[in-house]
């Protein structure tokens, strides 16, 4: 299965079909943008830290455009 990727500033950020979250490399810190309409109508921001995937920040967001953009600012205050 191919997933889009993105990366911005040092950061991989997947946006996973069908919220299928791969087994993403350990060479950069590496966010995705999950949506599940059945359940919430907005974008989580998820993380993968420690070996497994979680939540990144308990912010919804209503764009993929919003989600992405705090992920480079996450990554922005790990990286300073």
């Amino acid at each position: 299965m191919e997933i889009a990727n993105v990366i911005v500033s040092g950061l991989r950020i997947y946006l996973p079909p069908d919220n299928i979250l791969p087994k993403p490399s350990t060479d950069m810190l590496t966010f995705a943008v999950v949506k599940d309409p059945g359940l919430i109508s907005d974008y989580l921001l998820m993380v993968h830290k420690n070996g497994r995937w979680e939540l990144a920040t308990p912010n919804f967001y209503k764009e993929t455009e919003q989600a992405i953009l705090a992920a480079v600012k996450i990554g922005d205050k790990i990286w300073q």
